[in-house]
């Protein structure tokens, strides 16, 4: 019995995320064009999502901020302007992403708690910024970590590969961009101080992978920043 015919307008080919989408796409020399446009997409992604990340708001020492002015606070608030003009054109330019990152859900009635926790910073804070400086640095970077990683990153990442290799992938970076930023506290020579970095990443991206909102990731990621400064 000959098999059925696909319906009509169907190529017959699986087109889920990370499978390839042309039987054709392995050439005369026996290489899978389409497996190298993927791995490209993906070493590109990795890059872009690299030279992002030198901007988040505090990371470096010598960051842009230096730059304006040498007083910490206002170098913090200028690095966290530069961040918020760039997550805004992100943000324009990636809409329908955005309808899935940022969908209503019962979740969202977690961010009371970092917002209480915020309220009640100032009972026991203890560094050198100003404390609404640092409310508003932690907004600012926790929103642009998680946007940048486990939003834009992980799902042009799962575009092309498995949901399991793009967790690998996404926590794998996530991890060289604090080594190649700050390698005095995440290189070689301090191989426990990245294993929290490690482990992070991977339940984050896991928590997106799973939930596919990045809502959790950014209470927890808050949460976290309050209840220790």
């Amino acid at each position: 019995m000959s098999p059925e015919p696909p319906p009509p307008g169907s190529t017959g080919v699986d087109e889920s995320p990370g499978v390839g989408r042309s039987a054709g796409a392995v050439g005369s020399t026996g290489v899978d064009r389409s497996g190298v446009a993927r791995g490209g997409r993906t070493v590109l992604a990795c890059l872009a999502w690299l030279l992002l990340w030198h901007l988040t708001p505090g990371l470096l020492a010598n960051g842009i901020g230096t730059l304006v002015s040498e007083d910490a606070s206002i170098a913090t608030l200028v690095e966290c302007g530069v961040a918020l003009i760039v997550l805004a054109v992100l943000l324009a330019t990636h809409r329908r992403r955005n309808t899935v990152l940022f969908a209503r859900s019962r979740l969202m009635w977690l961010y009371a708690l970092p917002a209480v926790l915020a309220l009640v910073l100032p009972l026991h804070y203890g560094l050198p910024l100003p404390v609404g400086v640092y409310i508003f640095w932690m907004t600012v970077s926790v929103l642009w970590q998680n946007y940048l990683t486990f939003g834009l990153l992980q799902s042009y990442l799962r575009d092309d590969l498995p949901a399991w290799l793009t967790i690998v992938v996404v926590t794998t970076t996530f991890w060289l961009g604090h080594v190649v930023a700050l390698p005095d506290q995440f290189g070689p020579g301090n191989p426990l101080a990245s294993l929290p970095i490690v482990a992070m990443g991977a339940v984050f991206a896991l928590l997106r992978a799973r939930l596919g909102t990045l809502h959790l990731l950014l209470v927890l990621h808050l949460t976290f920043y309050f209840i220790f400064a």
